[in-house]
């Protein structure tokens, strides 16, 4: 059949408009992508302590690289480590690294690898088999090793004399200003090819204000916001990218129920009142309103759909229970209060904090919430005079085991339940770990909360995971300068 002449050209014309159209959404390379975080970033050492890790991760991940990678499924992947293998019993491991470079164009060796990660792991024995290869021997079986080794504090260092830090990731270190930006310089040597961005720029702690009533991001591909930000940028159209209900906010209590002999400090609150305390919580209220349907109630440190358990834990409000509670402590003890230390650079948990004195009041606990500059679960102990602190942890991975261990670490615990968790290898397992964790109240789980992006239209392949870590190893900018 002969087409006409018309027919042809109209035809023609579809053909170049989607190619023109295809050739827009086309990777380009150059420019500069632009990123607001909300809190500010010190310390870029993936080993060291930082009021917001998360927010330091986000930096630092495209500096500094693991030996594997986990993706939006929780598969684990080759990075730094090429294969890996492990012996019948799951405790001794071997990484067989790929060839790569640190960023000054050093080889990557096991000797690289060993020293960085022993300042991680201490208690693991770690060794060159050869020069390419990483033998790792722990007390005790860890089922998912290769996962384990992509969670951030893994990531492969090397220290100088002059105390700055080399990595092998797709960027380097261009420009660093503690607390307010960090420039990060694309890395032609990079063994996964070059970056689409020749810099990536994090500004840190900026106000949202102007782009929020103008509604546009303006010269930034993406920007951090809070829930209540959120719902101004629902109202018109604007790109979000949102997480699963991820991160954890939890009170965690500093004083051991147990101190030892000759040591003086503050008395810990009695388990009977942090029970009632956990008791008390309207975490259905606190996820609803204050999260504004963006969060989920906490039973648990795993969420529902990570693990599929949470739901056997209670987390109904009982008030008539606590009270009791709180009855049978004012018999042997001081009326019931509690001091409630908060990040007082994050407003969602000023929230919660105040929402959970409104419930414990209820039933005759007084708490008292105050905000605080360094409120982290590592230094809390040292710099702050509070019963509690209040969190807001990320879900550190998206392997059950993995995210378990590494929570029970930063909470704390004792150092049994990390390494039963790395050690199970059935979900029942996981869950009889957890409620054991959980028992004596000195962690509370609060409510979950999802991370929120504003990305601008000209922000492609911006990859955020269901815990809300971002994948920037494929962002680009189109038009970017």
């Amino acid at each position: 059949m002969k087409l006409s002449f018309s027919r042809l050209a109209a035809i023609s014309c579809l053909v170049a408009f989607a190619a023109n159209g295809l050739a827009s959404l086309r990777p380009r390379y150059g420019g500069t992508a632009r990123i607001l975080l909300q809190h500010r970033v010190t310390l870029l050492d993936p080993s060291t302590d930082e009021d917001h890790p998360a927010e330091r991760d986000r930096v630092a991940n495209l500096l500094f690289e693991t030996l594997t990678s986990v993706d939006d499924q929780g598969r684990v992947h080759p990075r730094l480590a090429a294969s890996w293998s492990a012996d019948p019993a799951r405790r001794v491991w071997q990484f067989r690294l790929r060839l790569a470079r640190f960023t000054d164009g050093s080889p990557l060796t096991a000797g690289d690898v060993v020293a960085s990660l022993k300042n991680a792991r201490p208690d693991w024995k770690i060794t060159e088999f050869d020069r390419q290869t990483v033998s790792i021997e722990s007390a005790s079986p860890v089922w998912h090793m290769p996962e384990a080794l992509a969670l951030s504090k893994f990531a492969i260092v090397k220290r100088q004399p002059d105390g700055s830090l080399l990595g092998t990731g797709a960027f380097k270190l261009g420009e660093w200003q503690p607390g307010e930006r960090a420039v990060l310089q694309m890395n032609e040597d990079y063994w996964g090819g070059r970056a689409y961005p020749d810099s990536i720029e994090f500004q840190m702690g900026a106000s949202l204000r102007e782009q929020l009533v103008q509604r546009q991001l303006n010269g930034y591909a993406a920007a951090q916001i809070t829930v209540d930000q959120l719902r101004v940028l629902d109202q018109t159209g604007q790109i979000v990218s949102l997480s699963r209900p991820a991160d954890l906010l939890v009170i965690m209590f500093l004083q051991p129920d147990t101190v030892s002999p000759g040591r003086s400090g503050k008395r810990a609150v009695d388990p009977r009142v942090r029970q009632a305390l956990a008791a008390s919580l309207n975490r259905t209220a606190i996820s609803n309103v204050l999260l504004q349907k963006k969060g989920a109630p906490a039973a648990a440190l795993l969420p529902q759909w990570l693990t599929g358990y949470e739901f056997l834990f209670p987390s109904a409000q009982d008030a008539e229970r606590a009270r009791k509670l709180v009855a049978e402590a004012a018999v042997t003890g001081p009326a019931p209060s509690i001091s409630l230390a908060y990040d007082f650079a994050d407003p969602l948990t000023k929230l919660v904090a105040e929402r959970i004195a409104v419930d414990a009041r209820e039933v005759g606990i007084k708490v008292q919430p105050y905000g605080d500059a360094h409120v982290n679960q590592k230094s809390a102990q040292a710099t702050l005079n509070a019963d509690a602190i209040l969190l807001r942890i990320a879900l550190p991975s998206l392997e059950p085991g993995v995210a378990l261990a590494a929570l029970a670490a930063d909470l704390r615990m004792d150092s049994d339940t990390a390494s039963a968790a790395l050690a199970a290898a059935r979900p029942e397992d996981l869950y009889e770990i957890e409620r054991k964790a959980l028992e004596s109240y000195r962690v509370i789980p609060v409510a979950r909360v999802s991370q929120a992006v504003w990305l601008n239209a000209n922000a492609r392949n911006w990859q955020q995971l269901p815990n809300g870590a971002w994948d920037l190893d494929q962002l680009w900018v189109e038009g970017a300068h």
